[in-house]
């Protein structure tokens, strides 16, 4: 088997060292970023604020809390229309009264205020299984988001941990709702149990796994929504025994074609080792081998 090459830390930090809060807190569960004005846009699956940090890491001036609760908990992605001025931000799922799960997309606009929700036009039978990232892709004056489903082939379970069924969801921008398109297939060699983050930018795609604690980067052909190729796989630092170090991963953003942004929830306390809790909670820039 060809060795996987690892990813190269440039720098990282915890979120409670860059982040003011009233009353302070250490818990951030992070799940997805953006990457925009020299700034990380971060979004949490636990808490409705966005957060914005400078991209030196450092503690700054510019460095808040924004927008507003608007009866949603949290976000599961987050990505930007550059053309409309929007923020989209994903919530991972809604019960419907037929007792299905449906995501859903909130709009703020450049200064975090609250525009609108639309409803993603795709069923989930879990509430904690669906979306997992949104990125937004514009193309002949039309609006889509691509949506990346947690699960092998968008399933929860035993079903949805056997790898080879990494599935991402198109969907078309309507008045109302985000109409779904079709299923973009990712490639079947793709050793991942589970899809945490995803970022798009130029064609150039990266998706991250938490369980594997990977990166894969593909070349992908928006004009006919397919694959160019099987991609590539990088690891995160292990320890010297190879045990993984990075378990908690669930955004990723470009920053430049070398370069990525990634950060981490809070470790599951009760089903992963305390060794995690080094990295959890926090934002890390990668560079990416070649």
């Amino acid at each position: 088997m060809a060795t996987v090459p690892t990813l190269k830390l440039v720098c990282e930090s915890k979120l409670c060292d860059l982040l003011p809060c009233d009353p302070p807190t250490k818990r951030w569960e992070a799940s997805g970023v953006l990457v925009k004005d020299r700034h990380y846009f971060v979004v949490f699956d636990d808490r409705t604020e966005i957060a914005r940090v400078s991209d030196d890491l450092q503690p700054n001036s510019t460095n808040g809390l924004f927008g507003m609760a608007h009866a949603v908990c949290g976000y599961e992605g987050i990505t930007y229309n550059a053309a409309k001025r929007r923020y989209y931000l994903l919530v991972e799922s809604r019960r419907q009264a037929s007792g299905h799960y449906r995501a859903l997309i909130v709009e703020y606009d450049d200064v975090f205020r609250f525009r609108k929700n639309r409803p993603i036009n795709f069923i989930f039978k879990s509430s904690n299984k669906g979306f997992e990232a949104v990125a937004h892709v514009r193309r002949d004056n039309m609006d889509y988001i691509l949506a990346l489903c947690e699960g092998n082939e968008c399933q929860g379970g035993e079903k949805g941990r056997k790898p080879g069924g990494g599935r991402v969801q198109l969907f078309e921008k309507r008045k109302k709702h985000w109409s779904h398109s079709r299923a973009i297939v990712l490639p079947d060699t793709l050793p991942f149990v589970d899809y945490s983050g995803m970022s798009i930018d130029d064609g150039c795609v990266a998706i991250v796994s938490q369980v594997n604690s990977m990166l894969w980067v593909g070349q992908f052909d928006e004009a006919g929504w397919t694959w160019h190729d099987e991609g590539r796989l990088y690891e995160f630092p292990r320890s010297d025994d190879g045990a993984i170090r990075y378990g908690n991963i669930e955004g990723v953003a470009w920053i430049a074609r070398t370069r990525v942004v990634m950060v981490s929830d809070r470790r599951k306390k009760k089903q992963q080792p305390k060794g995690l809790s080094d990295k959890d909670q926090s934002i890390h820039v990668f560079d990416i081998p070649q």
